[in-house]
Formats: C-alpha cells, sequence, structure tokens
C-alpha cells in the first residue's frame, strides 16, 4: 500500500476506478483503524485517572507530532505548503482533532455515556449531509439506508442497555453536536485535501497543529510538563498513551486520510466508526464486566450489516 503516493494523478477518484485489490486494501485500512479506535476506549479509561483530559491530549498528540517531525527531518515525508489546496489541509487539521476534542470533552463532561454514545454515532449522518450542502457529494440511497441501519445498531445497543440514562443538560448536547459537525467537516476536507496532498502528508500536518497546540493549552493551564512524567511512569499507563499516540493517532489517521481519498467521506467514517464502536464494546463487555444481553448481540449484528450494506452500495 503506497500512502506517500502524491494524491495529483487523480483528482476525481471514481467509484468505478478502484479495484477488487484496491478496494480490499481500503477497508482493510479501515477495519484496523476501527479496531485501533475500539480498543482506545479502554487505554483512555486507564490513564484519564491519573491525568487531566488535555494532559493526555496533549502528551497524546505530542507524541505523534514527534514522530512525524523526525520523519520529515529524515527526509522520509516532504510536505509543501505552497501546493494548491494547502488551506484544506490546515482546515483539516483544525477540525480535527484539536476543535473536535475541545467540543467533544466538555461534552462528555455534561452529558451521561449513553447520550454522548448516541449523539456521536450520528457522525456519518451529519458527515453525509456536510458533504451534500457544502462538498456537492452524493450518495444513493441505498448507501444512505445502511449508514441509517449502522446508527440504529448503536441506538439499540445503547438505549436498552441498563446504564442507560437521560441527564437533560442541554448544554452537553451542543458541545458534543458541535463536535459531530466538525467532525463531518473535517471527512470532507480530507477527502478535498487528497486532491493535492498524500494521506501521509495531511496526517503529519494534523499531528503537528494539535500536538502543539495541546500542549501549549495544557502548559497556561499550568500543567506543565509534569504530566509527562505521570503518563509514562508505569508499564499500563505508558503503554496506553503510547497505543493512543503512535497507533490511534498516527495510524488510524493515516488510513482513514488514505481511505477518505477514494470512498465517500459519509461511506469511510460510517464504516470505522461503527467497527470502532462494536469493538469497544465488546471490549468493555470482555475486559470491564459491562452489562451483555440480547439488545448487545441485536444492535452489533444491525450495525454489522449496515457496515458490510455500506461496502456493497458504495460501487
Amino acid at each position: 500500500m503506497n500512502l506517500t503516493n502524491p494524491a495529483e494523478q487523480n483528482t476525481t477518484r471514481t467509484k468505478e476506478s478502484l479495484s477488487p485489490r484496491k478496494k480490499i486494501i481500503i477497508y482493510v485500512a479501515m477495519l484496523a483503524c476501527g479496531i485501533f479506535w475500539g480498543l482506545s476506549f479502554f487505554a483512555t479509561t486507564v490513564i484519564v485517572k491519573i491525568a487531566s483530559p488535555i494532559e493526555v491530549l496533549s502528551v497524546r498528540w505530542m507524541i505523534s507530532a514527534i514522530i512525524f517531525l523526525i520523519l520529515i527531518a529524515l527526509g522520509k515525508i516532504r510536505i509543501d505548503l505552497r501546493k494548491k489546496g494547502t488551506v484544506y489541509v490546515i482546515l483539516t487539521g483544525l477540525c480535527q482533532p484539536f476543535l473536535y476534542s475541545l467540543f467533544e470533552t466538555p461534552g462528555i463532561q455534561h452529558t451521561s455515556t449513553s447520550e454522548s454514545s448516541i449523539i456521536i454515532s450520528t457522525i456519518p449522518c451529519i458527515t453525509l449531509i456536510v458533504g451534500a450542502l457544502f462538498f456537492r457529494k452524493r450518495l444513493r440511497l441505498p448507501a444512505i439506508c445502511s449508514i441509517v441501519m449502522a446508527f440504529a445498531g448503536i441506538v439499540i445497543c445503547t438505549v436498552f442497555s441498563p446504564a442507560f440514562s437521560l441527564s437533560g443538560k442541554w448544554i452537553g448536547y451542543v458541545f458534543l453536536f458541535c463536535a459531530c459537525t466538525l467532525s463531518g467537516f473535517y471527512s470532507n476536507l480530507s477527502s478535498r485535501s487528497s486532491e493535492t496532498h498524500s494521506s501521509l502528508e495531511i496526517t503529519a500536518i494534523m499531528c503537528i497543529m494539535s500536538g502543539f497546540s495541546f500542549q501549549i493549552i495544557s502548559l497556561f493551564m499550568g500543567n506543565g510538563l509534569r504530566c509527562w512524567g505521570t503518563l509514562l511512569s508505569s508499564a499500563d499507563s505508558a503503554l496506553s498513551v503510547l497505543l493512543l499516540g503512535i497507533f490511534c493517532s498516527c495510524v488510524c489517521y493515516i488510513l482513514l486520510n488514505y481511505a477518505l481519498q477514494y470512498l465517500h467521506p459519509a461511506i469511510a467514517t460510517n464504516c470505522t466508526a461503527s467497527i470502532s464502536t462494536s469493538v469497544g464494546v465488546i471490549s468493555g463487555i470482555v475486559a470491564a464486566g459491562d452489562p451483555f444481553g440480547w439488545y448487545i448481540v441485536a444492535g452489533l449484528g444491525i450495525t454489522l450489516t449496515g457496515v458490510i450494506l455500506a461496502s456493497i452500495t458504495s460501487d
């Protein structure tokens, strides 16, 4: 898989241009992305017990920024900010993960886990709406139905859980919907950016922008650099933050940005989000003792069916 291949050679990647081998590579990339992000839920619960959310974000994304800066210094990645379309790449990095995280964190803090799970799962639907309104991206009805089906499965998993609750804190809903909207813009902006920049370039700019931005915010909040020692002090926390910084930041966004070069943003987002949610639910049941019932089986079955239909209807 040549992730460094410049995107200029085909600025209008039609679905017809995808060979079976290319489609397999793309969907394997999204599967890997979804699995790592699903595991990130468990890793995050380990480190938020010993560090604040902004400290976790600053260390996680600074690790990814350092990796890309080393690759740039070694000449493995070349970023040309004079290229046409660079403004879209900058906006991509601004939307995700920087602004998205700033809205998501208080949104989750002001809502229940059930509510935040449902609202965040609307990202593929919002991505579809943003693409249609601002980027002239259309999707056929069967593909739209597959996205709705995947969302319905997540709702079933959440609403029928014994832990489901409604907090009624409207400020949390506002923050989360803003975060989802930013994520919808990110996917479409990344797709647009891929017309002139490779997935490695896009991801490098995203990580470098976010790494320094979160680090500066953390320093202004008076946290200093002690969070580095705290998060790297034990094997469990060190492995967790390295998993988030290397795999869930660098690798996952390279894979997702690669998929966004070729697929409709709503389809790519639907696949990765649904897989990560499914993995998160399963890992919670196996590792954290979360409740299990018929609603989990039914919800995950409907969600995964939606993902499969999305891959079929994306032709």
